[in-house]
């Protein structure tokens, strides 16, 4: 079961993968058609600027949910480094309980503020295009973080670690 779930986490990491680079090429050929357009040819693309903030946000909020995944955020441990490893273990999971609960928080309420119809009745002033799909990709990001989270913690409970231990 375990392994199955593992499989699915690495599906959707590899999908915010895809995501991190279309969304990081895309942005670096439009802020570069952007400088050349403006000033070799003083014709800017009226839209660029919009277009690359949005697509900021969409890496940052996949960004965050795919270093969940790779368990590679930034951490403070020079106080687990002074306990025991029974201690240290214990406030590993007590703060990754805390953080999925926290997520999982967040997941909620974005979803319900994403769903509200005058958010979704708003239009952008430069495309014309609704902006909830920009606001969106927060409760699509954190629900993939919330995933990757429960799996990490999932792995921590019911895998066995080097000693063979549970």
């Amino acid at each position: 079961m375990l392994s199955a779930l593992n499989r699915i986490d690495l599906f959707i990491s590899h999908i915010e993968k895809a995501l991190l680079v279309f969304f990081g090429l895309a942005l670096t050929v439009i802020m570069i058609a952007q400088v050349i357009l403006r000033y070799f040819f003083s014709s800017p693309i009226f839209w660029a600027e919009e277009i690359s903030v949005q697509f900021l946000i969409f890496i940052t909020a996949f960004g965050i949910s795919f270093i969940t995944q790779q368990k590679q955020h930034i951490s403070i441990d020079f106080l687990l480094s002074q306990i025991t490893n029974e201690k240290k273990r214990f406030a590993e999971n007590t703060t990754g309980i805390l953080f999925l609960i926290l997520m999982a928080g967040l997941c909620f309420y974005s979803w319900e503020w994403v769903l509200r119809p005058d958010v979704q009745m708003e239009k952008s002033g430069t495309t014309g295009l609704p902006r909830w799909y920009t606001y969106a990709a927060f409760p699509v990001a954190l629900s993939f973080l919330c995933w990757h989270q429960l799996i990490v913690l999932m792995n921590r409970f019911f895998s066995k670690n080097k000693e063979g231990q549970l």
